[in-house]
């Protein structure tokens, strides 16, 4: 059974790789890398070389925390874009460039064809976008590609970039969310912090509840993958799909309260919240959007047979066993 909780490996990886973060990702960091022509940090590209990121064979739980703690630190980093093709085939530095634009700093673009995927050379023009990353729509086609694998592994791909997708907005949902709570805490109004007020606190806890459920929703995702209920390395497309578009819907929201609660301070350039808001609905608006995917998971749990079909949709097709928090409460 889903334990709610990260795994105590992947909580280990996951705290090592923060306090890494922590030394390369601050505010004035990102702000430095943000106005580079490249819109990345040099300097994080070798720590994250040295941590050993690009040879990892781990878990779809493992590759999640980490786009979670990469979006958590706003780490001006390709990497995240190329952790499906890693995760999947070994090969480092291919962005997925199924449904959008990629980053211009991976040279390498998996693509799909009729009858797979391909890797090909970057080709396009980079621009910038307001969340300060350097993108490309890659010309797909143009150069004859490397083939990578079959049309089963391009779905594959595609199911792991949409869970990944969801695990870095909610790692950037819950830093932005912890900011807006030290700030509610600080600032007076009226002779009172404003984090008394039922108004300011309703928002922050609709975020918090919001944004915790979207983190369980990956590690749900995370766990479909696993071949010990069935899966195939990779999170099913209904779990992927939940989760991304549950860490869409929560990044807006947080996004949107925060921003409120800093009134007009939210908008000026000084402050972090932007640098949050930006990127957070620059990812969101990558890609497929999520009402086309929501309109396809209707349409199968809508169809009876289909439905049946959905693997974990309900815990007791796998029985009911304690999860582990429950366990390790009993033994005290």
């Amino acid at each position: 059974m889903l334990d709610e909780r990260w795994s105590d490996e992947v909580e280990e990886i996951g705290d090592t790789l923060r306090k890494v973060l922590a030394k390369q990702c601050s505010s004035e960091q990102i702000r430095a890398a943000e106005a580079t022509e490249t819109g990345l940090s040099q300097t994080l590209a070798q720590e994250l070389t040295a941590f050993g990121l690009d040879d990892l064979q781990a878990e779809p739980e493992l590759f999640a925390r980490i786009a979670y703690e990469l979006g958590r630190a706003l780490a001006p980093t390709a990497y995240v874009e190329t952790i499906p093709v890693l995760a999947l085939t070994g090969a480092a530095g291919v962005s997925v460039g199924f449904d959008g634009p990629v980053p211009a700093a991976n040279q390498r673009v998996a693509v799909k064809g009729e009858d797979g995927v391909y890797i090909e050379a970057l080709l396009g023009e980079p621009r910038r976008t307001a969340a300060g990353d350097i993108l490309v729509e890659h010309q797909s086609g143009v150069v004859a590609g490397e083939r990578l694998g079959d049309c089963q592994l391009a779905d594959r791909i595609s199911r792991y970039a949409t869970f990944i997708d969801a695990a870095r907005m909610t790692g950037a949902g819950q830093a932005l969310l912890q900011y807006g709570l030290a700030y509610a805490r600080e600032r007076e109004q009226f002779g009172k912090i404003i984090g008394s007020y039922q108004g300011v606190a309703n928002r922050l806890a609709n975020a918090a509840v919001l944004l915790d459920s979207a983190e369980l929703m990956v590690r749900k995702a995370a766990f479909t993958a696993s071949p010990d209920v069935g899966g195939d390395g990779t999170p099913s497309t209904e779990f992927a799909i939940m989760a991304r578009t549950k860490a869409a819907d929560a990044a807006r929201l947080v996004a949107t309260a925060v921003h409120q609660i800093f009134g007009g301070n939210g908008f000026a350039m000084e402050y972090d919240v932007q640098l949050y808001s930006r990127r957070l609905r620059s990812w969101a608006n990558r890609g497929r959007r999520s009402g086309t995917d929501l309109a396809d998971l209707a349409r199968t749990m809508l169809d009876p047979a289909r439905r049946d079909a959905v693997r974990l949709l309900w815990q007791h097709d796998i029985g009911l066993p304690l999860p582990r928090w429950a366990r390790e409460a009993d033994a005290i």
